[in-house]
């Protein structure tokens, strides 16, 4: 059975995308949203993504690695795109080439980017300063800021930012921290400044930052997991996110069987009662969770939830369908999504598999159809 006629897809709600990012911008303003669209929009489809962004107005996007920002930018996406890991130097002249602004934070890096001419009119890379601010994982150290200042003695930075560590939690030790990396960044910003060294734009603060710090706006917000429409830390509000994302599938065969029968690799766990079981061609390599039998998930059919019969195989689920023959092979499976009137969305995986939601959302592979609708 070939990709194309299994049924298997994930479905972009492009409207919803859009309710998500007017939020954020309006709660924003008057500083910008800058679209996070990395990972392949956290497994929503990168071009898909920022093509319907770009057309309500969405003008900033920030990925990982150069080679996401050329796919952009080959789709026809305009406007800044933001690198924001160190790339290898050896990606300078494509970055430059494609008009990308990169993230730069090593002090040899800086010196060969300052260095580095391209085109026919012999123009800078465009970059932008990181800053650590507490991350412990990437950015200059704060302690070499004036090393820093002689090497970018006269420039005028296309950006300085900084990235939180722990914005999503709300506990008064993280509530702290997250005041203290503000503090540092300011202070950063304004050590540099004093020596002449200044910025077209600043920002920190992420989806988390903007709904629990909204006075750090600064130039810019970078929003990832919001515009998916999950909160980071939804035990604190609701603010009327829609999830962009849903993955559906069918049920392609039923068999009956009888109480104590232990379904699916491992055997692990009795059939309660004689009954039905549904087969779902989806796995784990589909993004699946393994773990989600023992977490105890469910899939919904025509508005009731089932619970998966046994482990997760890599390309096949096994459903219990219980006594009655309420539900028909062909009949529709969303795995994530609303069923009218249940619903099962990333942050529950997440809880019954004990990770979160970026990782449920990312880890939706590449061989599932995306569908804008």
């Amino acid at each position: 059975m070939g990709a194309e006629h299994r049924p298997v897809w994930a479905e972009i709600d492009a409207q919803a995308l859009i309710h998500n990012y007017r939020l954020f911008a309006a709660l924003a303003a008057p500083a910008r949203i800058c679209a996070v669209v990395k990972a392949d929009a956290y497994g929503h489809g990168a071009v898909d993504v920022a093509r319907i962004l770009h057309e309500v107005g969405c003008r900033d996007f920030a990925v990982a690695f150069v080679d996401e920002g050329v796919e952009l930018r080959q789709a026809g996406i305009d406007g800044e795109i933001l690198v924001l890991s160190e790339p290898a130097v050896s990606d300078f002249g494509v970055a430059g080439d494609a008009d990308i602004s990169l993230t730069l934070y090593s002090l040899e890096a800086i010196g060969i980017a300052l260095a580095t001419r391209f085109g026919k009119e012999g123009k800078r890379l465009s970059f932008q300063l990181k800053l650590d601010t507490g991350m412990y994982r990437a950015g200059a150290s704060l302690s070499d800021i004036d090393r820093i200042s002689e090497l970018l003695e006269g420039v005028d930075l296309d950006g300085i930012w900084s990235h939180f560590a722990v914005a999503d939690l709300d506990d008064p030790e993280s509530v702290a921290f997250t005041k203290l990396q503000i503090e540092r960044f300011r202070d950063a910003v304004e050590a540099l400044s004093l020596k002449g060294i200044t910025a077209r734009q600043l920002h920190i603060a992420n989806t988390a930052g903007l709904l629990d710090f909204p006075k750090v706006r600064f130039s810019k917000v970078r929003v990832g997991l919001g515009l998916y429409g999950y909160d980071p830390n939804p035990k604190s509000r609701s603010i009327g996110l829609r999830p962009v994302l849903s993955l559906i599938s069918k049920v392609t065969f039923i068999r009956q069987v009888e109480q104590g029968v232990r379904p699916s690799y491992g055997r692990l766990r009795p059939i309660d009662s004689d009954g039905f079981l549904g087969l779902v061609p989806i796995g784990y390599a589909d993004g699946v969770p393994r773990a989600l039998f023992r977490g105890g998930g469910k899939v919904a059919i025509n508005g009731v939830l089932y619970p998966f019969a046994g482990m997760v195989s890599m390309d096949q689920s096994v459903i219990d369908l219980g006594p009655g023959p309420r539900v028909q092979i062909g009949d529709r499976v969303v795995l994530l999504g609303s069923d009218n009137p249940v619903s099962i969305w990333a942050d529950e995986w997440a809880l019954r598999t004990g990770t979160i939601s970026w990782e449920i959302l990312c880890g939706i592979s590449k061989r599932v159809p995306r569908r804008v609708v």
